[in-house]
Order: C-alpha cells, then sequence, then structure tokens
C-alpha cells in the first residue's frame, strides 16, 4: 500500500508540476468555491449541477456562475455529458460580462490499474458574451474545445473509513477556428490536491491550481491565474 500511495504522489506531482514550476511575476490570486449536487435518475441517467462564485483576492474581479448538466451512463467506463453555463463576470480592467454556454462532452475512464484510474474528458462549448456595463452592446462569439486528463486514487483509512484520496487534473483549451489548421492550444489549467468522502452524501476537495495562457501558437506560456480551489458535492441519492 506504502508503495502504491508513492506511485500516485508521483504521477500527481506529474500532472501539477507547473504549478510550483513555472509561477510568474505577480499572477492573479482566486479562490474557486464550487458547489456541485447530484441526482440520480436512474442506474444511467443523472443530474449533476454546480453553482458558484470565484472572487479574486488581489483585485476586483469575480465570477458568479450556475451550471446544471446532465449525464448518461453507457456502460460503466464511459459516459455522455451536456449542459449549459450561465455566468456573469465583473472587472475592474475590462467590461463586465454576461455568458450563456451550452456545452456537450463525453468521458471515459482508462486505464484503472490498483484502484488508480486515469479519466479523459473531451467537451466543446458555443461560448455567447455580451458586455453588461451601461452603453456596452459588444456581443461575442466562439467555439471552444476543452480535453481534461484526470488522475485519482483509492480511498485511503485516514480521518473516516475510505475516507481520504488524492486527485489532480491537466486541462487543455482550444479556439475551433477556421480552418482547423489554425486551431492551437491556447490556454492550460492544472489541479491537484486531496479530497475527503465525509460520508456516503457529502464529499470535499480542496485543490490547488493555476490557468497559463498565451495569444498565438509561436509564444510560451504564462501564468495568468493561481487558484485556491474548494469543491464541495451533495449526492441527493
Amino acid at each position: 500500500m506504502v508503495a502504491k500511495r508513492w506511485l500516485f504522489l508521483t504521477l500527481a506531482i506529474l500532472i501539477a508540476n507547473p504549478i510550483v514550476g513555472r509561477s510568474e511575476e505577480s499572477p492573479d490570486a482566486y479562490i474557486w468555491l464550487d458547489v456541485h449536487t447530484i441526482y440520480n435518475f436512474s442506474d444511467r441517467w443523472r443530474y449533476e449541477g454546480d453553482y458558484g462564485y470565484r472572487p479574486e483576492l488581489n483585485g476586483d474581479n469575480a465570477e458568479l456562475y450556475v451550471r446544471p448538466a446532465v449525464r448518461y451512463r453507457v456502460n460503466p467506463w464511459f459516459s455522455l455529458h451536456g449542459g449549459i453555463k450561465i455566468e456573469e463576470k465583473t472587472s475592474n480592467e475590462a467590461a463586465d460580462t454576461f455568458e450563456i454556454r451550452p456545452w456537450q462532452g463525453f468521458q471515459f475512464h482508462w486505464p484503472e490499474i490498483g484502484g488508480y484510474t486515469l479519466s479523459h474528458y473531451l467537451r466543446v462549448g458555443e461560448y455567447m458574451t455580451w458586455q453588461t456595463q451601461q452603453g456596452g452592446s459588444d456581443f461575442d462569439f466562439f467555439i471552444r474545445a476543452r480535453y481534461r486528463l484526470g488522475l485519482k486514487s483509492p480511498n485511503y483509512d485516514i480521518l473516516f473509513k475510505d475516507g481520504v484520496y488524492l486527485t489532480g487534473s491537466m486541462e487543455a483549451f482550444a479556439d475551433l477556428e477556421s480552418p482547423l489548421s489554425d486551431m492551437y492550444i491556447n490556454q492550460l489549467r492544472f489541479f491537484a490536491g486531496p479530497g475527503i468522502n465525509v460520508s456516503a452524501s457529502w464529499r470535499i476537495e480542496v485543490l490547488l491550481g493555476l490557468r497559463q495562457e498565451r495569444s498565438s501558437r509561436g509564444v510560451a506560456f504564462s501564468t495568468d491565474e493561481q487558484i485556491l480551489r474548494l469543491r464541495i458535492y451533495y449526492t441527493f441519492n
């Protein structure tokens, strides 16, 4: 068991390495407070809604959102996922915006070795954004794809029975351009941290993360945001 834990920690550090190794000067610091709710309609269908507030610690920027979603489980390792995000952003540096973002995706889990699971998640979102400050009328529309590689450990008997696990993820974003040959990865996002299974209904994760961006294909990524993320999960049934 000790060897397996060290194996997971090594993989998690590799995934989250940019968090500690590529920080730039004075990146924005955010707290993400996210609440996830799950309701199972059947063995295959379930509702997965999340709602959150994400303020900037060293500035006046903030994001408030709701994101209802539905998941269809095709089999134990593959599922289809879709929903819509409604978001309002306030900023002291740019225009305040209101965004509606429908999205569609799929996820599969592979491989699973000794309780350590890799997950692969691909989704496409249609971004519709309006300026909301007085006098603003600009509208923007674009389509963005994202791929997330996730890693989750088995549960460890710490604090609670089967109570603690470790998780990490690396996510890449790309705007879908025309032609597709012009498409490039313009954003990376990394998270890693522990999770706690408080009960059959409640689960909590505390994650450290960063977001990196670049403006063109030939430019190096720079750290734009450092993030402390608190995720609270509640399953109704």
